[in-house]
């Protein structure tokens, strides 16, 4: 009970934490009108000088991207992949794709503040096992938020508050995380690491087992809220001047309020990605 107690306050301040991630962008962009007019100064500078405008001077992005993943639900198939076409506008200061959207509401040399967002898949398909047959079938949802970025030593220090707005899992995530880039030839690499807040909306979401799915071999679960670990490794590298391979990889450790669930078999979960980018 004192241990539930713990996690619900812990849970409380990582709330607070992403409450105080889009308070800040807020009042920083109500804050500084010298910034903003210094900025509509420099992007009038820039269009006589030929300098790119950071929102409308980017570029489009046409590709697509395959992902495989290990699938830590009992009796499922051990691995799973998918497939995502990427169509996005990229400029210095917005990004709007089918991967995510990331628009910066407040920058210098050092930091930014962003409004973000992202589809989240489905967590499990209920036809994927024996011992998910019965289970509700999750919907994919959608998610926004705030982020925050800074340089610190040699790379970037990331923290993101997203939440649902789809009614879908009504559940919030806090992501913190650091990474290095490393240029190796014409190879650019960024690895990191990290450790995402789950809310128990969340959690329960992608773990939980409802009273009117409980069967003989499939108890009642309602999870905590929860923290897991992860790692991430990037790569980008040129084939052409337009066109770019990238590859992604990562494990996410699964802590105990998923691996207690009747439904969840494996301690982790194991993701590799690889992709196609045209810039033009």
């Amino acid at each position: 009970m004192v241990l539930k107690k713990v996690r619900r306050r812990l849970g409380d301040v990582m709330i607070a934490v992403g409450l105080a991630l889009c308070a800040l962008a807020i009042t920083i962009t109500l804050s500084a009108p010298a910034n903003a007019q210094n900025a509509n100064t420099d992007t009038q500078r820039g269009q006589g000088t030929g300098e790119k405008d950071p929102w409308l001077g980017g570029n489009w992005q046409l590709g697509a991207i395959g992902k495989v993943e290990s699938n830590p639900y009992r009796g499922a198939d051990s691995t799973d992949l998918n497939g995502l076409p990427l169509i996005a506008y990229d400029a210095e200061r917005m990004h709007i794709g089918t991967d995510e959207v990331d628009i910066k509401v407040w920058k210098n040399d050092f930091a930014s503040v962003s409004f973000i967002g992202g589809l989240r898949g489905a967590p499990f398909d209920p036809d994927d096992s024996a011992y998910l047959n019965g289970m509700e079938d999750p919907d994919m949802g959608y998610d926004i938020g705030m982020g925050f970025a800074t340089r610190l030593w040699r790379g970037e220090l990331v923290g993101k508050y997203l939440t649902d707005v789809t009614d879908t899992h009504d559940g919030h995530e806090v992501d913190l995380s650091y990474s290095v880039p490393v240029q190796w030839g014409h190879a650019r690499f960024k690895w990191g690491a990290g450790v995402t807040w789950q809310s128990e909306n969340l959690v329960d979401y992608g773990a939980g087992v409802a009273r009117n799915e409980v069967r003989a071999d499939r108890a009642y679960y309602a999870p905590d809220a929860t923290f897991l670990p992860h790692l991430d490794l990037s790569v980008a590298y040129p084939l052409t001047e337009n066109l770019n391979i990238i590859g992604t990889g990562g494990v996410v450790y699964l802590s105990d309020e998923y691996t207690d669930s009747p439904i969840i078999d494996d301690d982790y979960v194991l993701s590799a990605g690889l992709g196609l980018v045209y810039t033009f």
